[in-house]
């Protein structure tokens, strides 16, 4: 069984001892094991995929990291740092859907679910905006900027799974799923109200996208299926 290999017990095991830093230890003790869910994802992925490796994968799990380093220090001090980080890290997923879906044709049916589907995320992140926007008017553009490639992003993983619901879509719209809920989830952490249960559930958000974004990463392009498996 391949979850039983080495490399992916490591990534299960940094994933636990991360949730249990988080809910018993300070938030910055994190710094010290946050990191290594990142590694093993990279290191999984460059093993199992050997010739064939996309650089981009591991280039935005990088900045992703980098960018999750310093929510960590403080989103509040470093909102256009954080914010540059995050955004070429939306960017580099969206070429990753991209390369993954030939070009199909589109019906007006999935332009019409898309937006019935993103009008109350719109909804959401516009009064989470509004919420938080006194501890961030100074640096606004910037985390304008990452908020609106974020949902460029989300669009793009349900577009996909909309238009063509193959195995390594499904995938990406999980992860998608799990992103979306976990900047909700940061954003008023950070820069609203503080609560120890919402660093855990961030930091299990961020464990299942990693997981999730490196499976359809390793989906095989020529034998994708529609069903689990």
């Amino acid at each position: 069984m391949k979850y039983a290999k080495p490399t992916y017990l490591a990534f299960f095991i940094a994933a636990f001892i991360s949730l249990v830093v988080a809910l018993f230890f300070e938030k910055l003790d994190l710094l010290y094991i946050y990191p290594f869910s990142f590694i093993t994802i990279v290191i999984i992925y460059i093993k199992e995929k050997k010739e064939s490796i996309n650089v981009l994968f591991p280039l935005a799990l990088i900045v992703g990291l980098a960018g999750g380093v310093l929510i960590i220090i403080g989103l509040g001090q470093c909102v256009p740092e954080v914010s540059v980080c995050i955004s070429l890290f939306y960017l580099l997923y969206i070429r990753l859907m991209y390369a993954k879906n030939e070009k199909q044709k589109t019906t007006m049916r999935t332009y019409i679910i898309l937006l019935f589907i993103l009008l109350p995320i719109l909804y959401v992140y516009d009064r989470v905006m509004c919420l938080v926007y006194d501890e961030i008017h100074e640096d606004f553009i910037y985390f304008a900027i990452m908020v609106i490639l974020m949902l460029m992003y989300i669009m793009f993983a349900l577009y996909y799974y909309i238009r063509n619901k193959n195995q390594a879509n499904l995938w990406m719209l999980i992860a998608a799923a799990n992103l979306a809920v976990m900047n909700i989830i940061i954003t008023i952490n950070e820069l609203y109200m503080y609560e120890r249960m919402f660093t855990v559930l961030a930091v299990f958000c961020s464990n299942l996208m990693l997981f999730f974004s490196l499976k359809f990463m390793l989906e095989d392009e020529k034998n994708i299926i529609n069903d689990f498996s």
